[in-house]
């Protein structure tokens, strides 16, 4: 006997793939063929991943984001955000708006024409038009980065998988914003923070599995006041965070002189050539917390939903064979899980972001 661990949610996909499938009569049914099906694991080339050092600076506030979840952080130019894996393999949305007028926001497009489809320490992180400009520079970190992949929201779950009312980028970060007033006609692109996204030989953008792990972190320095919105991204049926949803650390700390230097630099070479000569822009709408705000995200709580299965010595035997012990260590569950989700989701054939 062994136990497929998911939340409900999951388990609800899944059943969506045995009602499509005659040969599969239940959920267990699925586990099985999938062990069947699954083939021996090529053991990856190693990955150097930098320990993370506790940070040297000083907390002003620290927020632990939990599964389904966002939060709205006021940070003033040259305070520093960092954002902290716990337990590894989560993917995080970024968005962030100027706080003096909510129509200069993050713009991921602008930001990855300036800065490449990656941006990492040394990069900066532009505005939309007719702003254009520098707004948050990376200072530090280990995380991966991608500008290539939207959020995912009820369009991409209903599309690809059949599914409604879930925990989706798009209504988290919608709820996250609007203890600022923001409405859902705000919400833009995000930059996703620890998404492992390669080219494949059709020259195709493919998620391949998060390797982050604990302790892994990413810092920015604003260039000018911002409202700063990362969450937890809601995406546990694809490599995005390895089918799993789970906490991340945000800290914001007082920067140092050399956060100053290094935010400095990334702006200079941005910007070596000029900035177009800014103009005046009426109508401004500066951002205001709603004192009566109360957090209010949709599809929590995340109920378990365990599936024991009877499998034989020669499944279990795939199994051992199949688990990625790279990415997983002991974590049986873990594993079992990707295995099985990643099958089902290739069998139903509609999603084919997965690498």
């Amino acid at each position: 006997m062994i136990t497929l661990r998911l939340n409900h949610q999951q388990h609800d996909f899944l059943q969506t793939v045995v009602d499509r499938d005659v040969h599969l009569g239940n959920v267990g049914d699925l586990v099985r063929a999938a062990l069947s099906d699954a083939p021996a694991h090529q053991p990856a080339p190693a990955t150097p991943h930098g320990r993370s050092t506790p940070s040297p600076r000083t907390a002003e506030k620290e927020h632990i984001l939990e599964p389904g979840t966002g939060k709205a952080f006021e940070v003033a130019a040259g305070q520093v955000v960092r954002i902290e894996q716990i337990e590894g393999h989560q993917c995080v949305d970024l968005n962030a708006f100027a706080r003096h007028d909510a129509r200069e926001r993050l713009h991921v497009g602008r930001t990855r024409g300036m800065q490449g489809p990656h941006p990492g320490p040394g990069d900066v992180l532009w505005s939309n038009a007719p702003w254009e400009r520098p707004i948050m520079a990376i200072v530090g970190g280990t995380a991966t980065t991608d500008t290539q992949f939207p959020f995912c929201s009820r369009l991409i779950y209903s599309a690809f998988f059949g599914l409604h009312d879930r925990t989706n980028c798009q209504e988290i970060q919608n709820e996250a914003q609007r203890e600022y007033g923001l409405g859902p006609w705000d919400i833009h692109e995000s930059l996703n923070l620890f998404m492992n996204t390669a080219t494949d030989p059709g020259g195709e953008a493919v998620i391949r599995r998060n390797r982050a792990r604990p302790g892994d972190h990413i810092e920015f320095v604003p260039l000018i006041d911002l409202l700063v919105v990362p969450n937890v991204c809601g995406d546990d049926l694809s490599n995005c965070s390895n089918f799993g949803l789970r906490p991340v650390r945000v800290t914001i700390e007082q920067g140092r002189p050399a956060d100053a230097e290094r935010a400095r630099a990334a702006y200079d070479r941005a910007v070596v050539l000029g900035l177009p000569r800014p103009r005046e822009i009426a109508g401004a709408r500066p951002l205001r917390r709603d004192p009566g705000y109360m957090a209010a995200f949709p599809h929590l709580p995340l109920r378990p939903a365990a599936v024991p299965v009877e499998v034989g010595d020669a499944l279990n035997h795939r199994f051992a064979q199949a688990r990625n012990t790279d990415l997983y260590g002991d974590d049986d569950a873990a594993a079992l899980r990707d295995i099985v989700l990643s099958w089902a989701i290739e069998r139903l054939g509609a999603f084919s972001g997965n690498d």
